[in-house]
């Protein structure tokens, strides 16, 4: 698996909601890619997918797929749990791996698996996926070129149209374990700079019920950067409108704003009001980074380069948001990577939700 491929063959293994957009993607539209194999439990949802895009091999054991001959890389999109012993399997058999957030289900696991891949011959990309999306790549380049001088403030917003049910909330590690990770990659990544402090208050307004599980359905943090930046995040279960996700870096020669809830660019004006359609949900806001990242992980193999986000990525998210839960917790200002490891009791479903 050393060096360059001519034509990367993929088996994926999950197909709940990312794994068969993942799926679909590597069947029709990633260049220099071939879906051969699926692997999942769940063996009506399997071979529906299977018959859908006409993939050859099908296994209700992800082993079995990992071990394939024909396979050389593996998208993981199972239940979090599981995601280490993949890994583990992987590397031994010299597969490369793609896996969807988080890496693992805490930092401790989260390090095993980075001790795994180091020095090795396997290539691993994290989904993070909103570094692809054409926007905030376009602006990451406008930013690094210098065009809005030294970033000084960075204010990240998500928004979902409604929240999940409460199952889902009593394992989802919390909001900003959950959801956040996303904002809190984009804040290191776009103010090309480490968290070094937060400071976050949260509430429930909507969804009383989440009570239950320790967990807010609104919240702020704010962010202290080393070299002296700030940041500000705001993230909300509800919006009452659509899926919202924006960003603003402020520079000291100017600024720059990313993302968009507007489905279509048009605004219907009648009868003194006006009105617009939003976006749904993360699969439909970010189709397109779906693809480039998934593109981005196959030129990385047939080319050799290593991919632009991986394990420790995921670790340094997950340290801010954990840290971010303590600072709710305690009220106070809290330093990332000062807090101890716990299991985060991430969703069942594991799924990598955005």
């Amino acid at each position: 698996m050393e060096g360059k491929m001519e034509r990367v063959q993929v088996g994926v293994i999950g197909v709940g909601r990312m794994g068969a957009r993942h799926a679909r993607n590597l069947a029709g539209s990633v260049s220099g890619a071939r879906l051969v194999a699926l692997a999942d439990p769940d063996r009506v949802a399997r071979e529906r997918l299977r018959e859908e895009l006409g993939v050859q091999y099908s296994f209700d054991d992800w082993r079995e797929l990992v071990h394939l001959n024909e396979v050389d890389a593996v998208v993981i999109a199972t239940p979090v749990e599981i995601r280490e012993e993949i890994v583990r399997e992987c590397v031994a058999a010299g597969k490369h791996i793609f896996s969807e957030k988080p890496a693992a289900k805490d930092l401790a696991t989260t390090r095993r698996i980075r001790e795994l891949l180091a020095g090795g011959k396997v290539k691993y990309q994290l989904g993070f996926m909103r570094r692809f999306d054409p926007g905030y790549a376009y602006a990451y380049e406008q930013i690094r070129s210098g065009r809005i001088g030294v970033p000084v403030l960075i204010r990240l917003t998500s928004r979902d149209a409604s929240g999940p049910p409460l199952s889902y909330v009593r394992t989802s590690g919390g909001l900003f374990v959950d959801s956040s990770v996303h904002d809190f990659d984009l804040a290191r990544w776009l103010m090309d700079d480490e968290v070094a402090t937060v400071y976050a208050a949260g509430g429930l307004f909507v969804y009383h019920q989440y009570a239950e599980a320790g967990d807010i359905d609104t919240g702020v943090v704010t962010l202290q950067f080393q070299r002296g930046g700030l940041g500000v995040h705001d993230n909300a279960r509800h919006s009452g409108f659509g899926y919202d996700i924006r960003t603003e870096v402020l520079g000291t020669n100017g600024c720059i704003q990313i993302g968009y809830f507007q489905r279509h660019p048009v605004v219907v004006l009648q009868n003194g009001h006006g009105s617009h359609d939003c976006v749904a949900d993360f699969l439909e806001r970010f189709r397109d980074a779906y693809l480039a990242e998934m593109q981005h992980f196959v030129d990385c193999l047939r080319t050799g380069r290593e991919p632009s986000v991986g394990v420790e990525d995921g670790e340094k998210s997950l340290e801010i948001a954990l840290a971010a839960r303590e600072s709710l917790r305690t009220g106070k200002p809290v330093a990332v990577g000062a807090v101890a490891d716990d299991a985060l009791g991430l969703p069942a479903a594991g799924e990598g939700v955005a």
